[in-house]
């Protein structure tokens, strides 16, 4: 499997959707015996919409020399065992922000074309907001991530809120036109507030990576080192929101928000627990696959 995982070729992606197809079955007709209906239909497209672009902006950062289908192999391990306590517009909410960092890596160090990135870097964050309000905070995380980079300028700046402007005003507009509600932007509170015990483990197997690639710095590129570090400072981000969202400090539907950004954060790290040339390392994606099963598994069968 890791040799798979690791290769470049793009028919190395399928072993992405045919891990999710294996625990979302496993889940749904093996532990709940039921058959899925519309919502997690819907989520889980969104998670394997979110896994490739993952795996789309790994591929397009030049972060490494050799990309793999890691990054979106371990989003797919994070969200699946609790696909069927999440809502569908999570998902395709930070569908949208992964796209907005997908036009971040893209920021060229020159001058030339970083309006026109940052402008569509705008429009996928509002748009990540217009699906599903409490993500909006990454249309401060992200902005904030590549000011850590380079300052914008004015012109610059300009850009990113007219491109926030515009999926806000347009998602506004359409519904006022056409009279009717916007039913994606409703709250949700269907996740059992315990389920993400389940996946605690991640936890230290992602922090083991994320302190692995800062050894990476030091040998990196520049065009890699800041892909690197944008990289790094959104599953940060994502890590400190998965931990206010277990506290209970950010409300109700923090249990659910906490998902993407735990998902978030395993996606840029685990990957990284598990180099090449290293005695042992064929056998941890399997341990991985191990412990999502037993996520996807416990919950249901506790319950019995």
């Amino acid at each position: 499997m890791l040799r798979l995982l690791q290769s470049n070729q793009p028919a190395a992606w399928v072993v992405v959707p045919l891990t999710a197809a294996l625990l979302w079955g496993i889940s749904a007709m093996g532990v709940r015996g039921t058959v899925p209906d519309g919502e997690e239909f819907l989520a889980f497209a969104g998670i394997l919409a979110s896994s490739r672009i993952l795996h789309l902006t790994h591929l397009e950062s030049k972060m490494r020399t050799r990309p793999t289908s890691i990054p979106g192999w371990c989003f797919v391990l994070w969200a699946l065992p609790l696909l069927a306590g999440s809502p569908a517009r999570l998902w395709w909410s930070g569908f949208f922000v992964l796209a907005a960092l997908r036009h971040a890596l893209r920021l060229p160090e020159d001058e030339t074309g970083r309006n026109h990135a940052l402008f569509w870097m705008g429009v996928h964050l509002g748009l990540s907001g217009v699906v599903w309000l409490p993500l909006t905070i990454w249309s401060i995380l992200l902005p904030l991530g590549c000011l850590g980079l380079r300052p914008f300028r004015p012109a610059e700046t300009l850009s990113l809120a007219l491109g926030m402007g515009a999926s806000w005003g347009f998602s506004m507009a359409v519904p006022w036109l056409l009279q009717f509600p916007l039913p994606m932007s409703e709250p949700w509170t269907g996740l059992l507030t315990e389920d993400w015990r389940v996946l605690l483990p991640w936890i230290p197997v992602g922090c083991a990576g994320w302190l692995f690639r800062q050894r990476s710095l030091a040998r990196a590129t520049a065009r890699q080192r800041s892909a690197r570090q944008l990289t790094q400072w959104m599953s940060a981000a994502g890590l400190g929101i998965a931990a206010l969202g277990w506290s209970g400090w950010i409300g109700p539907q923090g249990a659910t928000l906490s998902l993407f950004g735990g998902g978030l954060f395993c996606a840029w790290t685990v990957g990284w627990c598990f180099p090449p040339r290293r005695k042992g390392t064929r056998w941890v994606p399997w341990l991985l696959l191990m412990l999502s099963l037993a996520a996807t598994v416990w919950p249901w069968a506790s319950a019995q």
